[in-house]
């Protein structure tokens, strides 16, 4: 199985490499930007599409019999393995010039997500999981993640995209509580919040309303630098839902106790 998984860890940053020139060329420059829904913003531009039939078609050449469940377009099969691609995972960020934005790439077998990948192409950055291993790659420079020991909600750092994008207002007053227990709150991380607890700079991440895309990649990353990412029910990130990723165990414990309790809506 190494074997096998280096050659997936080489193939899955072909698949970032090829992805990062398409974004690259359309970052910050004036493209059309179109809504995928009518009563709210969900931005998607050439880019998203670009980058999501780039790396079908790369896996549909290397492995035609794997499934592909992507956010803008899919390749279902019957297979026991199943890549999971965020073309560019913020593409708000991404289209107002904020550099958080990512490209996630992940590969599950018999739904147990076995590589993660996520590419932060404008921060020449890159964070890679899988087996028991995480590290980043910065300039060419490689480097293992690890979380920081911060047990005391009082000395943490609380990230999210943001809680008005979040699945309920019930979620949105649940992360309100826990923000106000916690030492400081920032807002508008994408996935790179993600990355920047694997790599020991924040403690929680908090998100709510996710897809498959959105998280499968960072699941690898986390929990191999030693961190927790699980549902806020306890459950496995696998098909999305309401996110809370942590540096430990307690920390996990502690954010979804005050979450899961029932909030006061004015």
């Amino acid at each position: 199985m190494s074997e096998n998984i280096n050659r997936l860890v080489n193939f899955s940053n072909l698949l970032a490499d090829e992805a990062r020139k398409i974004s690259l060329k359309y970052y910050k420059k004036k493209i059309k930007v179109v809504s995928k829904l009518d009563k709210e913003f969900d931005p998607v531009t050439i880019a998203d599409i670009k980058i999501q039939k780039k790396i079908n078609n790369l896996i549909s050449k290397y492995y035609p019999k794997h499934s592909v469940l992507g956010e803008e377009e899919s390749n279902i099969k019957e297979s026991s393995f199943e890549w999971c691609i965020d073309p560019i995972d913020g593409t708000k960020s991404f289209i107002q010039g904020v550099p958080l934005w990512g490209t996630l790439i992940s590969l599950a077998k018999n739904r147990k997500i076995i590589l993660g990948v996520a590419d932060i192409p404008a921060l020449n950055e890159r964070y890679i999981g899988y087996s028991k291993v995480a590290y980043k790659i910065i300039k060419g420079k490689k480097s293992k993640l690890k979380v920081r020991k911060i047990n005391n909600m009082k000395d943490t750092i609380l990230n999210t995209t943001s809680p008005y994008v979040f699945a309920s207002k019930s979620d949105q007053s649940s992360f309100e509580k826990l923000s106000k227990k916690v030492k400081s709150t920032r807002l508008g991380g994408d996935c790179y919040s993600y990355c920047l607890l694997a790599d020991g700079h924040i403690d929680i991440v908090v998100e709510s309303g996710l897809k498959p895309w959105d998280i499968r990649a960072l699941e690898p990353i986390i929990k191999n630098s030693g961190g927790v990412i699980k549902t806020w029910e306890n459950k496995s990130i696998y098909n999305g839902g309401r996110i809370i990723a942590c540096n430990n165990e307690k920390l996990y414990k502690l954010s979804k106790r005050i979450l899961i309790k029932n909030p006061v809506i004015n």
